[in-house]
């Protein structure tokens, strides 16, 4: 991802090879937006009936409507509830910030993998990313195997 092509890092952009993260973060992020990331990044897992659920994806309620639809399928219930798209989470400006929207999912998909088998290694997942050609933007989803 190169930080030139972002209008909101083109300021903050120090040499050809990246930009001054320090800089940029305090003068743009707060506590608030970094534990909100964090969330995002680097879930909290629920299990639940079965199913595995990122925290901030996860109710109850929710989980066992779909568990009432789909008897017997927890695969396709955790893919239903499991799939995020990124810019729900994201205000996009620019052609620019969908295309490192695109890149920034397969980071997180690399780290909700990493994070998934830290909570549960006796487990097995298939996280996937979309590249948000279907109409729905970048999206990452998760599903135990």
């Amino acid at each position: 991802m190169d930080p030139r092509l972002l209008p909101q890092l083109m300021e903050w952009v120090v040499d050809k090879y990246g930009y001054s993260l320090q800089d940029f973060m305090a003068a743009n992020v707060t506590v608030a937006d970094a534990t909100a990331l964090m969330a995002l990044y680097w879930p909290k897992f629920v299990e639940y009936q079965g199913c595995v659920f990122p925290g901030f994806k996860f109710s109850p309620e929710g989980v066992d409507q779909w568990l009432e639809r789909l008897p017997g399928d927890l695969g396709a219930v955790e893919s239903v509830v499991n799939h995020v798209h990124l810019w729900d989470h994201f205000t996009l400006t620019s052609d620019a910030e969908y295309a490192a929207l695109s890149e920034l999912a397969a980071q997180i998909a690399i780290i909700w993998r990493s994070a998934a088998r830290q909570a549960f290694p006796e487990r097995e997942f298939d996280i996937s990313v979309a590249d948000g050609t279907g109409g729905d933007g970048p999206t990452i989803s998760l599903v135990s195997i």
